[in-house]
């Protein structure tokens, strides 16, 4: 204890000792400057007090730097915005080391009164509230109507100048007072939509990664929210869709929001998707509308937009995939030949893509009804499809218990030893399986 206060002491000793030579020089360029006082021993004073503040605050040593700004704040409030920049630090000092709620409720109405004083002096009314807001509800939680209120009126004030911080704290300040049934669902909605706008709009400008970030504490306070359902979201954005379906980061908002909270199979999402998409296309946007009319049943515009997903996209695994959403749709479609197809152009760009391998056997073993003439060609087809099950856990051990399923599903259907033989055929004899599939094989007879 004695050796901190002895360092306590040399630091102040330190400080003043610095300033018994730094004031006459510091000192003296203010005494023309009427900011800083009416006559010249109130402009010296401000200077001295300017100086001996800015030095104790600069080593964190806030309550020695109090006096220095109060005399400062009192006397020419005028003359440096650090009065105010320094103040926030010193004050927010007085309000975690006050003895009790009363004392820090004294200290934090100085601070709301200096931030208002700053605004008088400095304008950035924008930039202040938002610090008002923040501060306010960081210190005084339960005043949550007057914090939500500073802080709405600096992001309409700044908009995309707003700081992210004041973006993410107003939209949980509108949460809280939405689940306190202080504010209806549709104001908060708007609340969010209004902060989602201006991050956007920030990002476009700065391409600052601070507003990504921004942006996914926003959506998360928006999704955990509770406060939209799909009938609020379609009552509050169709009529704003049909008066700009151009408008683009509207319909990400819509896409956005209906995705998130389980709306997408809306006439709204698909109607929104398909605008977007034809404003900013991408093989990303293009899956997602395939993905969209897919569950819908509607396979036909589900694999044209796949189709367009495949063909603008440039990395090989998803390229892939969307071709295999082709092959899939076209297997539901029963279109076997061209399940085949899509899902051999899927494994061009990624060889080890077991469920291709997978969709293919599917798409034999559901043709043996159609290919052969007789129950023996028939049946010879599952050999054809076990092929293909046997391949895709042979590149891809991830599908391993997908392909044994069926494995043993379709060998129990092979051709008994007797038909085979009738036929004049014997294990491990090659075999070609006929129709469309025309494809070589293995007999591998059911042994009865």
């Amino acid at each position: 204890m004695g050796l901190k206060l002895k360092t306590l002491t040399e630091k102040v000793l330190l400080v003043l000792l610095l300033l018994q030579f730094a004031l006459p020089t510091s000192a003296q360029k203010y005494l023309q400057n009427p900011k800083y006082g009416d006559t010249e021993d109130e402009r010296r004073e401000c200077a001295s007090n300017l100086s001996t503040m800015t030095e104790f605050v600069k080593i964190k040593m806030y309550d020695y730097a109090y006096d220095a700004w109060k005399n400062c704040y009192m006397l020419c409030p005028g003359s440096s915005k650090n009065i105010y920049i320094y103040g926030s630090r010193i004050l927010k000092n007085k309000i975690e080391k006050a003895s009790g709620e009363e004392e820090a409720d004294r200290w934090l109405d100085t601070l709301m009164q200096m931030y208002d004083k700053r605004i008088q002096y400095y304008n950035q009314e924008d930039y202040v509230l938002g610090f008002k807001g923040i501060d306010l509800l960081k210190y005084k939680p339960d005043s949550i109507v007057r914090g939500y209120g500073y802080l709405k009126k600096s992001l309409q004030l700044g908009k995309a100048r707003s700081k992210e911080a004041v973006c993410v704290t107003f939209l949980q300040a509108s949460n809280i007072l939405y689940k306190s049934n202080l504010k209806p669902a549709s104001e908060f909605i708007d609340d969010y939509v209004f902060v989602s706008e201006l991050l956007n709009l920030k990002f476009k400008a700065t391409n600052d990664p601070g507003c990504q970030s921004a942006l996914g504490n926003v959506e998360t306070i928006f999704a955990e929210s509770g406060a939209a359902d799909c009938e609020a979201l379609i009552a509050i954005f169709a009529p704003k869709f049909e008066e700009s379906p151009d408008n683009v980061d509207l319909l990400k908002n819509i896409t956005n929001l209906l995705d998130w909270t389980g709306c997408d199979e809306s006439e709204l999402f698909v109607q929104a998707s398909e605008s977007l998409y034809k404003l900013e296309p991408s093989a990303k946007a293009a899956y997602l509308i395939g993905v969209i009319f897919e569950k819908k049943g509607n396979y036909i515009k589900s694999k044209q937009y796949y189709s367009m997903a495949a063909k603008q996209e440039t990395n090989p695994d998803d390229k892939a995939n969307y071709l295999y959403k082709i092959g899939y749709i076209n297997f539901r479609m029963e279109n076997y030949p061209e399940t085949r197809s899509k899902a051999l152009e899927a494994l061009n760009h990624k060889p080890d893509f077991g469920d291709a391998y997978i969709l293919i056997g599917s798409a034999y073993a559901a043709s043996s009804s159609s290919c052969g003439s007789d129950q023996f060609e028939k049946n010879a087809v599952y050999w054809a499809a076990v092929d293909k099950f046997m391949k895709a856990k042979s590149v891809d051990p991830s599908v391993a218990d997908k392909a044994n399923e069926q494995i043993t599903k379709y060998t129990s259907a092979f051709p008994n030893n007797e038909e085979a033989f009738f036929r004049g055929f014997t294990d491990g004899q090659e075999y070609t399986v006929c129709c469309w599939i025309n494809e070589k094989t293995t007999v591998r007879t059911r042994k009865n």
